[in-house]
């Protein structure tokens, strides 16, 4: 089965802090991304971090960027309501969505995650969930 990430997680990789090792499992794996929270990373390492553009490449050869469909669309809109007030960002929802979508686990780096009022399984790559 596939399992998707968000933004948080390919960035733990890339920046090889706690939860990289769960990632680059998931990668060896066959992972994905939905094209939000990819363009997400890439927002964070322009700027400020170039130097990991190649890494950023390098995982990219490995990991399915998933187009944000029409559909995606619709399920993230619909998860905004369940989970409002639970700090999740609109990248952060079209990760949902797409595990929603493959029925298949979600993982990200945050708490804010966990116990979500959803029947989407998510599991965290840091114990601490920080």
């Amino acid at each position: 089965m596939q399992s998707c990430f968000d933004a948080s997680a390919l960035l733990a990789l890339l920046f090889d802090v706690p939860g990289a090792q769960p990632v680059a499992a998931l990668i060896a794996d066959r992972a994905a991304i939905s094209a939000g929270n990819f363009a997400e990373v890439a927002l964070v390492l322009t700027p400020n971090h170039p130097h990991l553009k190649p890494g950023l490449r390098a995982v990219r050869a490995q990991v399915d960027v998933e187009p944000f469909t029409d559909a995606d669309t619709l399920a993230t809109a619909a998860l905004a309501p369940k989970v409002t007030g639970k700090g999740l960002s609109l990248a952060d929802r079209a990760c949902l969505a797409l595990a929603q979508r493959w029925d298949a686990p979600a993982f990200p780096a945050y708490h804010v995650w966990s116990g979500l009022p959803l029947n989407i399984s998510v599991h965290l790559i840091r114990r601490d969930g920080t």
